[in-house]
Parts: C-alpha cells; structure tokens; sequence
C-alpha cells in the first residue's frame, strides 16, 4: 500500500512552541544559576537555622546534586550507574520531549519539516539502489550471439463487428458478446477480482476496447527494453534461505531476465535495489515511494525501456497456488492493477493525489496477457486482481505488477513459473 506524506502544520507550531519554550526555560534557568551563584548570601540569621547549617555543611556540587536525583528518581541511579553524564540525562530527556538530538541539529530541521525526515532517512538507500544497475546492460549490448525467437502466431483484430468481439489470443476462436464484455458482473466472474467493496463499472474497465489496444514492442537487440525490478525485494518463498536474494523475488528477476534475453533475444535490466530496506531492518511502509526515484533514473539513463515489470509473490494463510505446466510443478500466477480510485461514503472516489496516465493501457496489458495465458497455459493465471491506489504502474504504459505463487510455494516452483511468463509476455508484446 503506499502511504501518503503528509504536512501537519498543527503538529509543526506544537513542536515549534514545544521547542521555543524549552530553549527560553534553559536560558532563564541558566540566568538563575549564574545570578544565584553571584549575589545568594546565606545568613546565619536566618529564621531557619538548621537548614541553614545544613546548607552551610555541605559542598553545593554536582556530585551532591546527583545523589539527591539518584534518591528521588530511581530511573537516575540506574542511568548514571551505566556510565552516563548529568548532560546524558539531560540531553536523553530533551530529546524526550522533543525527538531532538542537540549533537545532531539535522533532527531540528526533521522535527520543523516531517518531509525531511524521509529525504534524510532515504538518501543513503536510494543512492545504493541507483548505483546497483549503473552499466548492467553492457553485458547484454557486449554480446553478439542474439537467439531469435520462433516463428509466432498472431491474431490480428479484423473490423469490429457491432455485436461480437473475438478474443484475439484464443485458439480456439471463443467468441463473446457485446452485452457479455459490456456486463461488469461476467468480467468480474471470468477475468477480475476486486478487492473489498470495490464497485466498477464498464467504463472503469472497458474490456472491449482492452483486448484490441495494440501494445507490441519492436525489438531492438542492443538496447535494453525490459526492465525488471521488485518493490518488495525481501519476498521469499516455504523452502527458501530468507538471507539469500537468489531464493525470493529477486532470484525470480534473474531467471526471468536470462530466459528473455537467451531466449528471445530482448535487451533486460534486473535492478536489485532493496527498496523495503531501511538502515537493515524491513520496512514494506513507503518502499513504493523509494522505489521510484531510482526506477524513474534507470527509465531517464535508458529511454529505450518499454515495459516494467515489478515482480512479487503473495502471501496466504493456508494453501497452496500451484499447477503443473508441462509435466512440472508451477507456482500460479497473478496480475495486480491499481485501479487509483477508491471507494467513499458508497461511491468509487478518484484519488487524485495519486493520478496515472496510463491506467488504460496498463488495464490492456494485463488484461491481453491473461487471455494469453489461458490460452498456452490453461491453470496458471488466477484472475487479475483490482486494488485502489497505483502501486508501480503509471511511470509507463508497458507496465506489469506481477505476483508468483505465495509464501507456501516452493523456490522450484516459482522458478518453474518464469518460463511460461516469458513466453507469455513475447507473444503479447509480439516481439519480432
């Protein structure tokens, strides 16, 4: 899911005030001290004379102030037995308060500004993942023995007839009804599923004008034009080494890059950023957003590229998404569309902070490969899942969210799926 930064100006003036009062309360307690320190007298006439004896016994220092806060406040005793300062303790409860490190004044510009947080957190990260495809396709351009694909069938789409509609990938010439393709409730029990309350309609999905958007790709072997990349790299799969990238997605990337560039002779970037890494640990949170700064620089260093890939697999509580294609175990596989609308007090809203311009030709796409697929490899394809949002898709119009299999499957299985895939998306592409 991708979530929204957002600027509160309500929590910038807390803070702001926050911060103003705490930096005034120092300086004033600061003035008092150097004042007291100054001009306080004790007098031994006081109408108090044994505090004032008690007073005069004792050495005003640190190490006295320190023992009555250690008396007091258990937490203190604690604190400064591990080592620490009175200006540890102090700094640790101003940073307390205010989510401040005064030996890092980059935190008061992050606590000011919410979007600076993210930059800063996310520099180091975008950086690497960049640097990880910098001159990748040298290998490929570098290397003159091109496979060229097999001859291939196509199926091209003659005039329209007004009341039938030929599936353009199917062998065995299914034909459907304009009424059939027009009836939101036959795709969606044939082609989609829609997530939670989600209500479309026909012209959300005009499945129709879908199947004939023409989407092909004309090779060009010293260039690259498929880019394959994985917001979530840190998916793996039942049997796999959970530190190893090779048994997740990212290990998926390769094989898939390999078959298309041995295979079919089609130029392939594998960008294995770790956009769901921040500093070491996990965080799926925001990892859309880190991934498309990078992805957006490989498209602007290589405008070549046509098609993106985002490979991912699902996660399941039980089960297992498998099916057998050519004699061997295979995990199942599902494409993902953003829909970017969402539903609100009943009614499907835009969501107009996320636009995508290339909504319909992804909804093509997917929709052309999954015909595709029912027609080579009947069992592989679940339905198209619709979601809100947009996830990776509007940065092309080639542009594929693709899950294999689940968390249940085994690695040979969704290696086993990359294969097909392959093949799948060269005859949609109708690479030549």
């Amino acid at each position: 899911m991708v979530r929204i930064h957002t600027i509160s100006l309500g929590r910038i003036k807390s803070k702001l005030i926050t911060i103003v009062i705490i930096l005034l309360s120092c300086l004033l307690l600061s003035r008092l001290i150097n004042s007291g320190n100054k001009y306080v007298k004790i007098n031994s006439g006081s109408e108090f004379p044994m505090i004032t004896q008690e007073i005069e016994e004792h050495s005003l220092d640190s190490e006295w102030y320190k023992k009555v806060l250690e008396e007091t406040i258990p937490y203190v005793d604690g604190y400064s037995n591990d080592g620490h300062t009175v200006k540890d303790f102090a700094k640790s409860i101003f940073s307390l308060i205010t989510d401040i490190d005064w030996d890092n004044m980059n935190t008061v510009l992050e606590e000011i500004i919410p979007l600076a947080r993210y930059i800063n957190s996310n520099a180091v990260q975008y950086t690497q993942n960049v640097i990880e495809v910098d001159g990748m396709f040298d290998d490929y351009a570098s290397n003159n023995e091109i496979v060229q694909p097999n001859d291939e069938d196509y199926y091209p789409i003659d005039s329209e007839d007004a009341d039938v509609f030929e599936d353009p990938f199917a062998s065995t010439s299914v034909k459907y009804s304009g009424s059939q393709l027009r009836d939101i409730n036959f795709l969606q029990r044939n082609f989609y599923n829609f997530e939670g309350d989600l209500k479309l309609t026909y012209v959300d999905l005009p499945a129709a004008e879908l199947i004939n958007k023409n989407i092909s790709l004309k090779k060009q072997s010293n260039k690259p034009q498929i880019l394959i990349f994985h917001t979530h790299s840190q998916e793996h799969y039942a049997d796999g080494d959970p530190n190893q990238l090779d048994d997740g997605v990212v290990g998926l990337g390769e094989v898939l890059a390999k078959i298309l560039h041995e295979e079919y002779g089609i130029g392939v970037l594998h960008n294995k950023g770790q956009y769901d890494v921040v500093q070491g640990k996990l965080m799926r949170d925001g990892s859309y957003e880190r991934m498309e700064p990078a992805i957006r620089k490989i498209l602007q260093q290589n405008p070549s590229i046509e098609v993106l890939i985002d490979l991912h697999r699902d996660g399941i509580e039980k089960g297992k998404l498998v099916t057998t294609i050519d004699g061997k175990p295979t995990a199942k596989i599902m494409f993902v569309n953003g829909i970017c609308k969402t539903m609100k007090d009943g009614e499907l809203t835009e969501i107009t902070s996320l636009p995508n311009p290339y909504l319909m030709d992804n909804l093509a796409f997917s929709l052309q490969m999954q015909l595709k697929a029912n027609e080579l490899y009947p069992g592989l394809m679940r339905k198209i899942y619709i979601k809100p949002y947009r996830y990776s898709l509007h940065m092309l119009p080639k542009s594929l969210l693709v899950e294999v299999g689940a968390n249940t499957n085994t690695v040979e299985e969704a290696r086993n799926a990359m294969a097909p895939l392959a093949k799948i998306l060269c005859e949609v592409l109708k690479v030549q």
